[in-house]
């Protein structure tokens, strides 16, 4: 009775019997009006099938992996137009990496605000000479030549607490196994004295996010949820103790499976943002990151892929170690398995003595922890343990590290602890030599600089004030060769310029050195992680290898299969 009912219904649907024009014929078989019901179905299946498909919800929780990119700046001003090429360069390069089915958010800056909120600096963009000349003199230069226009991202709202806690209370809804994966790329602050781990990610209108504040909402998430972080602002290596309870590393790691890779540590500022609209000229971590992963540059070009375990695949360790090896910044990259291993860091080694810091400790006792074994004094110098012994020590991505920095620097030794130190020691010298150079440069250009004041304040006083009407007028075209003819006499303006080019020039050359400094930074990091590593595996407890084993795991993640 349900089946004869249901096409009943469908017949009627499309022959309705009180607005039919011409009633249908009663003498009708029963055959033949079951025929014309099944040429109806027909018709509407066909239908259907042709409809093109909905498309599906953003929130969908069925995906196995869910991504959330967040960032931009904390106003106009500090959202470089960098910061959006950030976000093109992942969407164009995410199915390369496994993720073009994943749900996928984007909460940008002011989102989808008609407000100008990125800067951007165009080479081609000139500014008078008189602006230039009067910013030199009475004001700053920098920023003088950038530009505001509104992101072209068509995010999905606003980088804000509010837009965070949106896509986590989502997230929440969900109780199979999935991935969460957060990219932040913007701005980062400092932590406090008190707990300098506890850095800061800042999104739009100079709000605030902590360290802190993020763990406690991601332990709301399912135990069944993983959480990788990539995040490339200031000090972003603070991040990395999400892996802790708290978020505070002199606690117990925590339950909830959550690795990240960060472009630099704690303490020190990080390279890539920057106004410039030339996308040659980007250079951070992600970048880096991102290009080996998908094996494409953001320019275009095609690179190899690291495979550091010849397994076919590149993990997100894997790109991480590249990072380490080929970004030429003033980055230090760690990630979260970097602090768990000196979270577990012997009580020998924690120990401080009076003007040593922990580094130099490490330095001394590591040897012995390899030669635990040995009674042979002299093979407790760290340039005299075999290669064979590192190699054997070190993981596939720790050994690339080691090779990889150990070319790039020239280094020849073994175990290059003391050649580090060596280099470093020259790298100081030349570079504080480089500095004495820029400040005569720079102290004979503000000579020049306070010539000129002298001179056009003699004649303009009004020009100490941009806003007073005298000093718009100076600026308008049939006036602006007063101040010309002035500041061009003698060829002091000329001279000056010479100068700020000489400073800027011997400011290239430190930045040079200060990126070979990093390097030897990073590979000495590399050398204390093979030996931690080792350290734990020998001393550490069965609870710390196994939250070691399983941070590790997850740091390997393949989004590819």
């Amino acid at each position: 009775m349900k089946f004869i009912f249901f096409f009943t219904i469908i017949y009627f649907s499309y022959h309705p019997p009180f607005l039919s024009a011409c009633p249908p014929d009663q003498k009708k078989s029963n055959s033949n009006a079951i025929e014309e019901i099944n040429l109806l179905l027909d018709e509407k299946k066909q239908n259907i099938q042709s409809a093109p498909p909905s498309k599906p919800s953003p929130w969908s929780t069925d995906k196995s992996s869910h991504i959330l990119v967040l960032g931009g700046g904390y106003s106009p001003s500090g959202n470089q137009v960098s910061l959006e090429s950030n976000v093109k360069y992942f969407r164009k390069i995410r199915n390369k990496i496994g993720l073009g089915e994943a749900s996928m958010h984007t909460y940008f800056a002011d989102g989808k605000e008609k407000g100008r909120d990125l800067q951007f600096y165009d080479p081609d963009f000139a500014v008078p000479q008189v602006n230039l000349i009067l910013a030199e003199l009475f004001g700053k230069t920098k920023g003088i030549s950038n530009q505001y226009r509104s992101n072209k991202l068509l995010p999905d709202g606003t980088a804000s607490i509010p837009n965070l806690d949106k896509w986590l209370s989502q997230r929440k809804k969900s109780d199979l196994i999935q991935k969460n994966i957060i990219y932040f790329t913007g701005h980062g602050g400092k932590g406090d004295s008190k707990n300098p781990h506890n850095t800061t990610a800042y999104l739009w209108s100079n709000s605030r996010l902590k360290v802190n504040e993020l763990v406690k909402r991601l332990d709301e998430l399912p135990l069944k949820q993983s959480t990788i972080l990539i995040m490339v602002q200031c000090y972003s290596g603070g991040f990395a103790n999400i892996l802790f309870q708290d978020g505070d590393p002199k606690k117990g790691v925590s339950k909830h499976a959550r690795a990240g890779f960060f472009s630099t540590v704690q303490n020190r500022v990080a390279a890539g943002c920057t106004p410039d609209i030339r996308e040659e000229n980007y250079q951070e971590y992600s970048t880096s990151f991102w290009e080996a992963l998908s094996g494409q540059t953001r320019t275009g070009s095609k690179i190899i892929k690291p495979d550091y375990n010849a397994d076919g695949k590149t993990s997100l360790l894997e790109a991480h170690s590249y990072v380490s090896i080929h970004s030429n910044t003033i980055d230090i990259p760690i990630k979260t398995s970097d602090i768990l291993l000196r979270k577990y860091l012997p009580d020998e080694f924690k120990k401080k003595e009076p003007g040593k810091k922990v580094s130099d400790l490490i330095e001394k006792y590591l040897p012995k922890v390899l030669n635990k074994n040995t009674s042979d004094e002299q093979s407790l110098d760290p340039d005299t343990l075999s290669k064979s012994t590192l190699f054997k020590l070190a993981n596939h991505e720790q050994r690339a590290v080691f090779l990889g920095l150990s070319k790039i620097l020239g280094l020849k030794q073994e175990i290059p602890v003391i050649e580090i130190k060596e280099l470093q020691e020259k790298l100081k010298k030349e570079r504080e030599g480089i500095q004495k150079e820029k400040k005569k440069a720079l102290d004979q250009k503000n000579k020049y600089r306070d010539e000129l004041r002298k001179k056009l304040l003699a004649e303009h006083p009004e020009i100490s004030n941009p806003y007073h009407p005298r000093t718009t007028q100076l600026l308008l075209i049939n006036n602006k060769q007063k101040v010309l003819d002035i500041v061009q006499n003698n060829n002091t303006w000329e001279k000056l310029v010479q100068q700020k080019e000489k400073s800027e020039k011997y400011e290239s050359e430190r930045f040079v050195i200060e990126k070979k400094e990093v390097k030897t930074m990073r590979l000495r990091r590399c050398i204390e992680n093979i030996i931690l590593t080792k350290t734990l595996e020998r001393e550490g407890s069965v609870e710390e290898n196994k939250n070691y084993s399983r941070l590790l795991t997850l740091e390997r993640t393949i989004f590819v299969q």
